[in-house]
């Protein structure tokens, strides 16, 4: 009878384990701003490569990267984009992920995530909308993004799905005809199991 109990406690001990998460992996921290040197190496490409005249800065400060700017609709430009560095490492730390979430702090404007692929011409995005001056966690589901090539055009060739553990660069993007001042501070992206 002791056996039979001491067998009962002990599964109900490891039932109780999985339940309360103790054998799921943890969110994994991708990119973290709080650390300024996490901002190193990230710069902007704005549309005057392609005649417009919007304006944006990276910036480290209020909590994480602030990636800031004027978009203007001139000269048919209208976007902007602060992009990371490549890095291998973020592959290895994404993969198995079922979402990415993004902890930013925005301006009621909607800004699209876009994740490179080590060696290929595509890559994947996807947008969010953000509340104006409220903290927040923005999840990104990996089924939600959608294959770009250079110009964020569709790509037929790309696969559809997006593999986490690929991904070796990250940026941010603010488009869609939405002149005018804008603002987001991001502290940390993370992907989740």
């Amino acid at each position: 009878m002791r056996r039979a109990l001491t067998g009962v406690a002990v599964a109900a001990v490891a039932i109780l384990a999985v339940s309360c998460g103790a054998a799921e992996r943890p969110d994994v921290v991708l990119l973290d701003f709080d650390d300024p040197g996490a901002a190193a190496g990230w710069t902007t490409v704005n549309d005057p490569v392609m005649g417009g005249v919007s304006t944006s800065s990276v910036t480290v400060g209020d909590g994480g990267l602030v990636f800031s700017g004027t978009v203007s609709l001139q000269n048919n430009g209208g976007f902007a984009s602060a992009r990371g560095p490549q890095d291998p490492g973020l592959g290895a730390r994404a993969a198995g992920a079922t979402s990415l979430r993004v902890h930013a702090r925005g301006d009621g404007k909607t800004y699209l995530v876009k994740v490179g692929i080590d060696g290929q011409p595509w890559s994947y995005i996807q947008r969010f909308r953000t509340e104006a001056g409220i903290p927040r966690v923005y999840e990104l589901p990996i089924a939600g993004f959608e294959p770009v090539g250079m110009r964020l055009t569709p790509a037929p060739d790309a696969p559809r799905a997006l593999d986490p553990a690929l991904i070796d660069e990250v940026a941010l993007y603010i488009l869609d005809k939405q002149q005018g001042p804008f603002e987001i501070t991001v502290s940390s992206i993370d992907a989740v199991a």
